[in-house]
């Protein structure tokens, strides 16, 4: 059954009237949206429509969200229980959600200061905007007026680094043991939360911006539109710090949602539509079949269907059946708003592009923080292959992380039928903060073509860790190392290693329960062991093979083992010749950029400044060149900003 679209003509950014969705024949909700000009969206077939409906009531379902116990106000709580108000409102929920929702906030600051409702934390913030201005016919008429009157408060002047009389100086604070690094008015001299990463600045910029144009402080207003307008040129110049996070690409959608929906100017609400375009071409190059793709920074172990950020763009892409079991909250974002991807970034998330391809890309520092125009250079580059029915992806250092920032430098995405796409990554270490998706020793050093690849290690008595499914053959031949998954066929040719077969504690940590009487966190997964004999940089050749290029996998084995070539010759270098030809050398330097060979040429990392280029590649953006072209689908797609 297509669904039948609902249009609403509304006065973008004042208060919208009742309730803001309704229900189709099936019940499901449907959120109404204001006619928009054709340079605000982005057309969809009505089928899309469909499903995008579909996969959001889903989660709605799937979300068990009881009556009342959403969650609490401290600090940035709301993170949580906002979200979950609001789901819980459109399960029916009415009395207890919106009850909550018109709470005053617990903190000393916000009664205070901004009259029980709370405007400082930016996680708090996002979803203040849409509880105003969407749901904000809903709310009792005094809650209302008292939220607007408190928004006018707080935006009287920029609040971001307003001197606050909740601040507490550092030395008061060692006085009154207040130790560690907070982020409240107490530590930080602030109206509202100061960090600065994308996705934080990103919810804060946009509730800064509403609410003063709402309420009428120009100045305010203009503030906040020229940090907006600088984060989006140094976006479109030379890309995200926090750029494809695992965890929180997503955050960085949902912070920009409000600013597209509500905004009253029409070109700010362009300006946030270029930069939601941005982030969901780059969520559709990492996103496949439910699961999330590598490389990419800030990886808490968001591994598998629906982790992390790929839970929300599977709203989006779809690629898998089933919701979450446990939909992470932050789908009502999604579900409410009226942006959609560019369809070009659709198709190119289903990978309808011309097969097998290569994405080269450049990344920018995390700790730049994007001044204004963007970084002079970047830190990282990047090596995407997209299979026919596998997609691997590296960085030249591995995992080499910058402190806190756990970087993750490599992935393997396989077909499956059972949970749309398998996981393996390699890691080099037990030791880890949030998860083994990228742990290192230090000493990962990476280098790719395409479907081949080299990775070595020159770190005394290392090993190396390969987590896969437990569903997988694996044949272990010595000096080679074969991998059967569904339709794609892994063959690692060792390089001074042995494989040491199933790690017991290694898949007990990384695969078992987070806490004790949890359930494991990775049931069907396990971890494989390889030991490095230190007597030279040693680790493995990779080679993926597809039915569309080795027939079976038997072929595949065969013309590994007879036609490949391990050339050890030069002290302290790799070179490998694929069964197809394809030629992948690797030079470590220490902690320096390693030298990568690619069909006999030495990499010029200095030629890979684009954001995403290569020949063939579906995206194609340069360095500081400000346009962003896509084609995949039989569509093309165009941004830059307006």
């Amino acid at each position: 059954m297509k669904i039948r679209l609902l249009l609403m003509i509304v006065v973008v950014g004042t208060v919208r009237g009742g309730d803001p969705w309704t229900t189709d024949g099936g019940g499901r909700v449907v959120f109404a949206h204001e006619d928009l000009p054709v340079e605000l969206r982005n057309e969809w077939p009505a089928e899309w429509e469909e499903g995008f409906v579909a996969r959001t009531n889903a989660s709605l379902r799937a979300s068990g969200i009881e009556a009342g116990k959403y969650g609490g106000t401290f600090f940035e709580n709301e993170k949580s229980s906002y979200p979950n108000a609001m789901i819980g409102l459109l399960k029916g929920q009415r009395k207890e959600a919106l009850a909550f929702l018109q709470g005053e906030d617990d903190a000393a600051w916000s009664k205070e200061l901004t009259m029980g409702v709370d405007w400082f934390p930016a996680f708090t913030i996002r979803s203040q905007t849409r509880k105003y201005f969407q749901f904000g016919g809903l709310l009792e008429p005094g809650y209302l007026a008292k939220m607007k009157e408190s928004a006018r408060v707080w935006t009287a002047e920029d609040p971001l680094g307003r001197k606050n009389r909740f601040w507490v100086r550092p030395e008061e604070r060692r006085a009154r043991g207040m130790g560690g690094e907070g982020w409240t008015p107490e530590y930080h001299n602030s109206w509202v939360d100061v960090r600065g990463t994308d996705n934080l600045r990103a919810m804060r910029e946009q509730a800064i911006y509403l609410m003063a144009e709402e309420t009428g402080n120009r100045e305010t207003m203009a503030a906040a539109l020229k940090r907006i307008r600088e984060y989006a040129e140094a976006l479109y110049a030379t890309g995200m710090p926090e750029w494809d996070s695992p965890n929180y690409l997503n955050h960085a959608l949902t912070a920009w949602l409000p600013l597209y929906d509500f905004a009253k100017d029409r070109e700010v609400r362009k300006l946030a539509k270029a930069m939601l375009d941005y982030v969901s071409v780059s969520a559709a190059l990492k996103y496949w079949r439910g699961s999330w793709a590598g490389p990419g920074i800030r990886d808490y172990g968001n591994i598998g269907p629906h982790a992390g950020a790929a839970g929300e763009f599977w709203h989006y892409y779809g690629g898998l059946e089933g919701a979450a079991k446990r939909p992470y909250r932050d789908f009502v974002h999604v579900m409410a708003s009226g942006y959609r991807p560019p369809a070009a970034a659709v198709a190119l998330a289903w990978r309808e592009i011309t097969k097998p391809v290569e994405v080269l890309a450049a990344k920018p520092s995390y700790t730049g923080w994007q001044a204004p125009g963007g970084e002079e250079k970047p830190a990282f580059f990047e090596t995407t292959w997209l299979g026919h029915h596998a997609q691997m992806g590296s960085l030249p250092q591995g995992h080499a992380d910058p402190p806190g920032m756990n970087l993750n430098g490599f992935r393997l995405l396989a077909e499956s039928g059972k949970r749309g796409a398998d996981t393996l990554i390699f890691f080099s270490s037990l030791e880890w903060n949030h998860s083994h998706a990228s742990a290192t020793n230090g000493g990962d050093r990476i280098g790719q073509l395409g479907n081949v690849l080299v990775w070595l290690n020159e770190k005394p008595g290392a090993e190396l860790f390969l987590f896969l499914p437990k569903s997988a053959e694996v044949v272990n031949a010595g000096e080679r190392v074969f991998v059967r998954l569904e339709r794609t066929w892994v063959a690692l040719t060792l390089v001074r290693a042995k494989s040491t077969g199933v790690h017991e504690a290694a898949t007990a940590k990384a695969c078992g329960p987070r806490k004790p009487g949890e359930e494991p966190a990775f049931p069907d997964d396990q971890v494989w062991g390889f030991k490095l004999s230190g007597e030279g940089p040693g680790g493995f050749a990779l080679e993926i093979g597809e039915p569309e290029t080795h027939g079976d996998f038997g072929a595949f084995r065969e013309a590994v083992q007879g036609k490949t070539v391990l050339d050890l010759g030069r002290a302290g270098e790799v070179h490998y010749t694929a069964s197809r030809g394809e030629k992948v050398g690797l030079v470590p330097r220490g902690a320096e950029m390693p030298e990568v060979y690619r069909n006999g040429e030495r990499v010029d990392w200095r030629a890979r400044w684009a954001q995403w280029g290569g020949e063939g590649s579906p995206v194609q953006m340069g360095w500081k060149t400000g346009e962003l072209r896509v084609r995949a689908g039989g569509r093309e797609f165009a941004a830059k900003l307006p």
